[in-house]
């Protein structure tokens, strides 16, 4: 399940910072030492700055050390190869360079077998799409260096 470019939904998902459990979607980029898992909960929200032109991919601005991938609503994405259909994201999407994390494998689980929670395989990424999302957070200034290293 938390294997690299799979997209999951989490029903609700329990953040560790305390704010209240929502559905959020769940991006692997890495699994690190079957033991943490280096991820994104993309967003629908738009922090892009004005005069940006938005175009679903990388977009990068150092200059202002602004770093995201932006992902166009109803463009395919992954493919779901236990359903055979294909993924894309509802609305407008948004992974923040900043805003990726380790996760801790064992408290996923425990979250996931939990009684009140939903886990939904929506797909692995498209090759190219998932190499070119790591491309992007890979070359950003806003992204820790240690995650850099491990994409």
């Amino acid at each position: 399940m938390f294997k690299e470019g799979n997209i999951l939904y989490v029903k609700p998902f329990y953040f560790e910072n305390g704010n209240p459990p929502k559905p959020k979607y769940f991006l692997v980029l890495k699994a690190v030492d079957r033991q943490l898992v280096l991820a994104s909960l993309p967003t629908s929200h738009d922090h892009i700055p004005a005069g940006k032109e938005k175009v679903h991919g990388c977009i990068d601005d150092s200059t202002i050390n602004f770093n995201c991938y932006y992902f166009q609503a109803g463009k395919i994405v992954a493919y779901n190869d236990k359903e055979k259909t294909n993924f894309f994201f509802p609305r407008d999407t948004y992974v923040y360079g900043y805003r990726i994390s380790l996760f801790d494998l064992s408290k996923m689980e425990l979250l996931i077998n939990g009684k009140d929670c939903e886990v939904a395989y929506e797909g692995t990424m498209l090759k190219e799409e998932y190499e070119q999302l790591k491309e992007c957070l890979r070359k950003s200034s806003s992204v820790k260096r240690a995650f850099r290293r491990l994409l």
